[in-house]
C-alpha cells in the first residue's frame, strides 16, 4: 500500500504539499512529524488521520482495517 501525507493551509485548506509515498500509514505520520519538526498529536476520523502544527494541517489516508476472519 502507498500512502501520501497531504499538508495544506489550515485557514484556506489550500493544498500546499505531498509527501511519500510510503509503505504505511504510521510510516507517513512519522514523516509527517519529520517534516513538521516535532511530534504531532494524531487524530483518527472514519478514513484520515490528521494532526495540525499551524498554519498546515496534515492528512494520512488510514490503513484500511485488518480482517480477523480465517
Amino acid at each position: 500500500m502507498n500512502v501520501t501525507v497531504t499538508i495544506s493551509h489550515v485557514e484556506t485548506g489550500e493544498v500546499v504539499a505531498h509527501l511519500g509515498p510510503y509503505e504505511s500509514a504510521r510510516n507517513a505520520r512519522l514523516a509527517a512529524a519529520d517534516h513538521a519538526g516535532q511530534a504531532l498529536t494524531w487524530q483518527r476520523g472514519e478514513d484520515t488521520w490528521l494532526a495540525e502544527k499551524y498554519p498546515l494541517a496534515y492528512g494520512v489516508p488510514a490503513d484500511p482495517p485488518s480482517s480477523l476472519e480465517e
